[in-house]
């Protein structure tokens, strides 16, 4: 199988795929456990032909799972199994194009097609498709000089989400840490995205867990997690609105979906917040839930649950149509493990604007890790007991915090909280320490009125108090 590059740099073109030279390998392949099997032998219907194939994934090794192959100039397609495999029953005689399409491929800029080839009746065509090969994408992506710690390729796009042009220019980060030594180090590599958005961050270890993030100007996405296991190749792309920070502040997009536990059963009154977004959803009693008003972009969903262990999702925002999740939440206690920061918070409280706003000279409240340990709290509220502006209440077994300079009415006594830039509420007494354990605060900013709240942490209809709370996990990143 050859390739040739089309009118775009950017873009390669699968050139012929080839009756299968492993028909054997084909018809015996092994379906996965608990899938069901492509029937990779059964002759077509009389005045009718079939295609049966494996795909395979030769940018990451093995097969390539949930690609759709689809008859070019028709609507008929199909999709691969575990293994790569996929049939196509039912075509008529004649001359046909296959196209393969996979997110993977979309994110790279890669069309794989097909050469045109001839079906005849009654008989069952074996084609054997793959992607290009990874040293296509080193060799076009990755420079010859840099830094060089082993073969991974981090590579994606960044996009402006409202009108699906490429960003270039951004600076796409990445923070991991390197398991090479007996003490893990933390690194920093970044990459800048080219004239058609894609980026890519060479040299990389083969096996690395952090995050990555992408900014340009003053937007920036969410932080995004990635892994790699003994691999070569992942991916991480990004939307991110070039629109001016206010117009996207205000928001137009979207997040719906259903949150369940592990048997399935609907979750009610979970809290989904979106970082950076100024609204909180709750699940009715179906588990389903809308968070709208949300700003454009790349960003991290949060969906709680007092009871039960809180889930990330990176989602991908549009103002066209909202994005759907489906959530699993699953019981149990929070595990904290041990963060160890190195160098001091002092740069990550800069990163995050805390420095900045203690320094505005504001009629706010500032507890950095010293004054949170000074004050020796068992429970988060105890932060606020003797904090002006607050006060701090009890019910049953649990504490609330309350605001004491709320003008009265439905809102009296209210209080926004924030945690790591994601919106919590306090729906029952205890919530907040159920939530955050003090174990995991790393700093405070509070303000007592919505008058002193900077804009980013102002909620619609709630002129309240306002607690933004940062984790050591957060503060502990570059």
């Amino acid at each position: 199988m050859g390739w040739s590059a089309l009118q775009s740099p950017a873009r390669w073109f699968a050139v012929g795929a080839v009756a299968c030279a492993c028909a054997c390998a084909l018809a015996g392949a092994p379906a996965s456990a608990g899938a069901q099997r492509v029937d990779l032998r059964s002759k077509p219907a009389p005045g009718f032909a079939a295609i049966v194939g494996v795909v395979d994934d030769s940018l990451r090794g093995g097969p390539l799972v949930g690609a759709t192959v689809a008859v070019i100039g028709t609507s008929v397609r199909t999709t691969t199994d575990q293994d790569g495999l996929f049939r196509i029953d039912s075509l008529p005689p004649g001359e046909v194009q296959l196209a393969v399409l996979h997110p993977l491929l979309d994110t790279l800029y890669i069309v794989v097609t097909t050469q045109k080839f001839t079906l005849v009746d009654g008989r069952l065509e074996e084609m054997g498709i793959a992607t290009p090969p990874l040293e296509r994408i080193r060799l076009r992506s990755c420079p010859r000089a840099g830094v060089v710690l082993g073969d991974g390729i981090l590579i994606g796009r960044v996009d402006d989400p409202d009108t699906d042009r490429p960003v270039p220019g951004a600076l796409v980060s990445l923070v991991y840490s390197d398991p090479r030594s007996g003490t893990p180090i933390q690194r920093v590599r970044s990459a800048r995205s080219r004239d058609d958005g894609l980026y890519a961050i060479c040299g990389l270890p083969e096996t690395l867990t952090g995050t990555v993030q992408a900014a340009v100007g003053a937007a920036a996405s969410s932080e995004i997690p990635v892994t790699m296991k003994a691999q070569f190749l992942a991916t991480a792309s990004f939307l991110l609105s070039t629109a001016p920070k206010d117009s996207a502040a205000r928001g137009t997009a979207a997040l719906t979906g259903r949150v369940t536990d592990v048997t399935g059963a609907p979750i009610a009154s979970a809290q989904i917040a979106v970082e950076g977004g100024n609204a909180i959803a709750v699940t009715g009693p179906d588990g389903t839930f809308a968070l709208t008003g949300l700003p454009s972009g790349t960003t991290s969903a949060v969906i709680r649950k007092i009871g039960y262990a809180p889930a990330l999702r990176t989602v991908h925002l549009r103002k066209a149509a909202p994005q759907r999740v489906a959530v699993t939440l699953s019981e149990g206690v929070r595990t904290l493990a041990a963060v160890v920061v190195t160098g001091g918070m002092e740069p990550a409280l800069k990163k995050v604007g805390f420095t900045e706003r203690r320094n505005m000279g504001m009629r706010s409240q500032f507890l950095l890790p010293a004054d949170i340990e000074k004050r020796n709290p068992s429970a988060f509220t105890d932060l606020f007991r003797q904090m002006s502006g607050f006060r701090v209440t009890s019910a049953g077994m649990g504490q609330s915090i309350e605001g004491t300079r709320s003008s009265g009415g439905a809102m009296s006594g209210c209080v926004n909280v924030y945690v790591d830039r994601v919106a919590f509420e306090q729906m029952s007494p205890g919530d907040l320490d159920s939530a955050f354990p003090i174990g995991m605060i790393g700093a405070v900013e509070t303000y007592a009125s919505a008058s002193e709240t900077p804009a980013e942490f102002q909620m619609p209809g709630r002129s309240c108090a306002t607690i933004v709370a940062w984790t050591k996990m957060k503060l502990a990143k570059p």
